[in-house]
């Protein structure tokens, strides 16, 4: 995504045709309209970084937000965890989960809580997940997690090289440390497992882990798995550099723009968005809405399997001396990333549909986490309580590709947790598609049809 010579609109690959941008006034406000190149839908971490991505091509670029704001508290990235984990390859789908998943999905205080609820979308998502978890499917998708996620920590650190300190970007690893020997055995075997692909990684004893950590609570762990190639940064910091990205190339950024539905522009062809702030009519446009995609995506007679998967964070005080690595607390999932003064204590995957009530308990179980490793207190004053819809797919992996029905539509959805890691390799794989060429990598495991649509 690094900027091209002459990078604005007209300049680079010339499929651009559309240049025209018009601004109405009314007594309700701005009305936009006019005609782009690309419309992005979805001002998160994938849109931002599919507009930035597009106007250093020379695309005539406007990214549509329905929120005040590009990135919202509302996003799926806001206060997420902000992992950069090239490390993490194997799907949410893989042979050990569904057994896993089914003593936890009842338990509202474990990693991947399911409410119980009638719905025909959930149970279809479920279905789509227990094929996903076969052998030869997981290891097919580790794989294209494994390229996807490689390419793309490149590209992060090249994006950090003009200004990654305003993001608080690091690459110095992140610590998995695990309370029970069981906990750690399955973790060195999965770290040996990884290695096979590509991905280097260190297991560590208790010793070891208090060394790197002396805060770590001596007996609370009895070993540690180093991945050094992972890193971390502030997510909304980083999305909102990657949306300035695209203005300072020339894009356009319209919020409370919220897309309720779309313009025909002929049999199976999409000329625009309407929006609460008037049409905008482009010759492609981008569905990078995250969770929110899969009503969008109803609405052209497409049924996309994307649950919205809430997950939580509590930011508190930085323990004084903390690494500025982040630490996994292995069994419970939960994750500790230090972010200047701040310790973000994040994860948990809650299947609820669209009901985005905080649940005490979920909270609870991070902060018991921190008690027991970091011996951080669990009344301890909190700066901020989040929570957000991540996409989640049954497969894992993410949706990029071309609408089956509606040549003109790109999909860049369905990230699952990893939005933060693959935005940027997403954002040059559909400025590719939208240029009309050959993309660097393959896209058939990720086309939008692959679940029978």
């Amino acid at each position: 995504m690094a900027p091209t010579p002459g990078a604005g609109r007209g300049a680079g690959p010339q499929p651009w045709r559309r240049t025209v941008t018009l601004a109405l006034s009314s007594e309700e406000g701005d009305i936009v309209s006019g005609r782009e190149d690309v419309l992005v839908v979805g001002g998160g971490v994938v849109g931002a970084c599919v507009a930035a991505a597009l106007a250093e091509r020379g695309a005539a670029v406007t990214l549509l937000e329905r929120e005040p704001e590009v990135c919202p508290p509302e996003s799926a990235v806001f206060a997420n965890c902000g992992l950069l984990v090239p490390s993490e390859v194997e799907p949410l789908a893989h042979p050990g989960a569904l057994g896993q998943g089914l003593r936890w999905m009842l338990d509202t205080t474990s990693p991947f809580y399911v409410r119980p609820r009638v719905s025909l979308a959930l149970m279809r998502w479920l279905w789509l997940f227990r094929s996903a978890c076969a052998p030869e499917a997981a290891q097919a998708h580790a794989r294209v997690l494994f390229e996807l996620s490689a390419a793309s920590a490149a590209l992060h650190d090249a994006l950090a090289a003009d200004g990654g300190e305003a993001w608080h970007y690091r690459r110095n690893g992140w610590l998995a440390v695990y309370e029970t020997a069981q906990g750690m055995d399955a973790a060195a075997a999965q770290a040996a497992r990884l290695q096979t692909l590509g991905v280097p990684s260190e297991v560590l004893s208790a010793a070891d882990v208090r060394q790197r950590v002396p805060q770590v609570r001596p007996g609370s762990v009895v070993g540690g798995v180093l991945t050094p190639e992972d890193g971390h940064m502030d997510p909304a910091a980083f999305t909102r550099a990657m949306a300035s990205r695209a203005e300072r190339a020339g894009a356009t950024i319209a919020t409370g723009a919220e897309v309720y539905g779309f313009a025909s522009g002929g049999p199976g062809a999409v000329r625009g968005v309407r929006t609460t702030r008037g049409d905008f009519v482009a010759d492609q446009v981008v569905l990078a809405a995250g969770a929110w995609t899969a009503a969008l995506a109803g609405q052209l007679g497409l049924r996309l399997p994307i649950e919205p998967a809430k997950g939580y964070s509590i930011d508190l005080a930085r323990p004084a001396g903390l690494p500025d690595t982040p630490i996994c607390v292995g069994e419970p999932h939960v994750v500790l990333t230090p972010l200047g003064d701040r310790l973000r204590l994040g994860s948990t995957l809650e299947l609820s549909g669209w009901d985005l009530r905080i649940r005490p308990r979920r909270l609870t179980h991070l902060r018991r986490a921190a008690a027991r490793v970091l011996g951080i207190a669990e009344d301890a004053p909190a700066g901020q309580v989040w929570r957000g819809p991540r996409p989640l797919t049954p497969d894992g992996l993410p949706v990029i590709g071309r609408s089956p029905r509606h040549p003109n539509v790109v999909f860049a959805t369905g990230h699952c947790m990893l939005g933060l890691s693959l935005g940027p390799v997403t954002g040059k794989l559909v400025a590719e598609l939208c240029a009309g060429e050959t993309p660097s990598h393959d896209l058939e495991p990720l086309r939008v049809d692959r679940f029978a649509l």
